[in-house]
């Protein structure tokens, strides 16, 4: 059986903050990562606990390779991994709910996804026992992640 997930589709380390403004800066004074605007919108979300609309909050780093912060929600997947600073890694793929079933399939159970029409859609988050979070997300959102981050960055760039 093939693999779920393809290597070369890996295109950003997710890391949740409590406050995505105070991280930007620390990153750039560290390290000098350059980044997009803060995204910030609501989205229903299914929960193991059923489905919410959350208040997602999100900012890229322009340079590869790319670190996503996301702002903490308490009491959702979107809090931070204590000592093990990586929250998440984010992959694109083809076909999300296929993907998603063969995620299962190899271990790693649906944690949420975002729902459109009553069905999983933009992205989904499976985590395996060992605490390794995987996001999926609908490569047909972003086609041309790099024409992405350019559209989403700071004007004074």
């Amino acid at each position: 059986m093939a693999s779920p997930l393809n290597a070369t589709d890996l295109y950003h380390t997710g890391i949740v903050v409590p406050d995505i403004e105070e991280w930007k800066t620390w990153f750039t004074g560290i390290a000098g990562h350059r980044w997009t605007e803060t995204q910030s919108f609501d989205l229903l979300v299914r929960l193991a606990d059923g489905e919410r609309v959350l208040p997602l909050r999100f900012a890229y780093s322009l340079d590869a390779p790319h670190i996503e912060l996301v702002q903490e929600i308490p009491g959702t997947p979107w809090t931070p991994a204590g000592r093990l600073a990586t929250h998440h890694l984010g992959y694109f793929c083809d076909d999300l709910p296929t993907t998603s079933a063969r995620l299962e399939e190899a271990g790693f159970p649906l944690e949420a996804c975002a729902v459109v029409d009553d069905s999983m859609s933009i992205f989904a988050y499976h985590l395996d026992p060992y605490g390794v979070r995987i996001e999926i997300v609908d490569r047909t959102r972003m086609p041309d992640f790099a024409a992405y981050l350019r559209s989403k960055a700071p004007t004074w760039h």
